[in-house]
């Protein structure tokens, strides 16, 4: 049994509450938010993929207030991945428990957020360094990481909102 599945009742809701109130900082006055609002600048996860050029072209054009925050950016979007897998694992949890799947398979379900959390962390790890060193090679690897996060986030959000829907329409099913 997953770990995921102490997130029941009260926790999971605690859990996406805190997930929402700290998405609303974190993209609105937080640091990320503050980068947004920084004009001409366009932030490398926009693009899906970029090249190392790419990356020490937009990290460079930071003014060093603004490289400042782009670190603080990348400091709290660290709790801001945790929290978002978190999410997703309570809610393929949920999902499962209510859904009551007969093959062990579904538990690979799990990997997903993980997966996720994992990439995501490493791709902020190397533009953190890209943005430290100026290095190309950093900057590429951070771009296939952001490509890559994505081919794993897509994913994970569909599956964990799939599984808390369904587990959903089965508790209310069950509970009339």
């Amino acid at each position: 049994m997953s770990p995921f599945h102490r997130f029941q009742g009260w926790r999971i809701l605690a859990l996406i509450v805190i997930f929402m109130i700290y998405t609303l900082w974190f993209i609105g006055p937080g640091y990320f938010g503050q980068m947004t609002r920084i004009p001409g600048h366009i932030s490398l996860q926009e693009s899906g993929f970029y090249s190392g050029a790419t990356a020490i072209d937009r990290l460079g054009q930071l003014e060093p207030s603004e490289r400042k925050t782009k670190y603080l950016a990348l400091i709290f979007d660290v709790p801001y991945m945790i929290l978002q897998a978190l999410v997703f694992e309570a809610l393929i949890a949920f999902g499962m428990r209510h859904l009551k799947p007969k093959n062990p398979k579904w538990n690979l379900l799990f990997i997903l957020p993980i997966g996720f959390l994992l990439i995501d962390f490493i791709e902020d790890s190397f533009i953190g360094l890209t943005l430290a060193s100026g290095s190309e090679i950093l900057g590429t690897i951070a771009g296939v990481m952001t490509a890559l996060k994505f081919m794993i986030f897509i994913p994970a959000i569909i599956v964990s909102l799939i599984m808390g829907g369904g587990g959903l329409m089965t508790w209310f099913r069950n509970r009339a």
